[in-house]
């Protein structure tokens, strides 16, 4: 017998009622702690992915950490059953356009599938799937405030950076797309077919078109540049999700 959304939320959250109608998706739940540290009123929860609920500026917002690459981005949207909801994509990229350098931010309106991920909901292979505008110009209203540095446009949603080392990959990337990164087509094409309101952000970690890949020295103002971004992460994410 087929699981209900209900059952399927419950099996991948454990207590899905202490999840909030705004949500974070963050990679990683290692830094759940420091995401805590901006909440009153303290939950926990979580089976397959974990994640946290409390009280920012006194609205009741919920931070997931949903692992990295398309598949499991998409699916822990997906399983969530919050239609409405409020849904933040917080990554990191590679800035193809030459305007773009390291440390800097970048609001994806639309992505290509690239993925693989998004063949499921039946998007055809580099397709484009697009954001939710509100909640997209939510965040680059917040942004424009706070950041000396961000670009919104056309991303290329990868399911493989190992590829990225090949020559040919690059023949399948629309030149239009001014970053390359690993969750924001799965991430909105699973937000639409939940009927939730989506929004993806990146801030730059590297540049592979220009000589600065993971497989390259940086210089020592580029290395600075990404520690203080990192750093910055919490802090910024929390206020764009309190945006939305």
């Amino acid at each position: 017998m087929q699981p209900s959304r209900a059952q399927v939320e419950a099996y991948y959250f454990g207590s899905p009622r202490r999840i909030a109608e705004k949500v974070l998706f963050i990679k990683r739940d290692l830094r759940l702690a420091e995401y805590a540290e901006y909440l009153t009123d303290l939950e926990t929860f979580g089976n397959v992915w974990r994640g946290i609920t409390g009280r920012l500026h006194g609205a009741l917002v919920s931070v997931i950490a949903a692992g990295v690459g398309p598949s499991s981005i998409g699916d822990a949207l997906y399983a969530l059953d919050r239609p409405g909801a409020a849904c933040l994509y917080s990554g990191t990229c590679g800035g193809l356009h030459e305007a773009l350098d390291i440390g800097d931010t970048f609001v994806a309106d639309e992505a290509v599938c690239g993925d693989g991920y998004s063949l499921h909901f039946g998007c055809a292979p580099f397709s484009i799937t697009h954001g939710d505008p509100g909640a997209l110009q939510a965040i680059k209203a917040a942004l424009a405030t706070t950041e000396e540095r961000f670009d919104a446009g056309m991303t290329f949603t990868t399911g493989s950076v190992v590829r990225e080392t090949d020559h040919d990959f690059w023949l399948t990337v629309d030149r239009r797309c001014r970053i390359i990164e690993m969750g924001a087509a799965a991430f909105y094409v699973a937000a639409q077919a939940g009927g939730k309101r989506a929004a993806a952000y990146f801030w730059v970690t590297d540049l592979p078109a220009r000589g600065k890949s993971f497989f390259d020295p940086l210089l020592a103002e580029d290395v600075q540049a990404k520690e203080q971004r990192y750093c910055r992460a919490v802090s910024l994410d929390m206020a764009l999700l309190a945006c939305l």
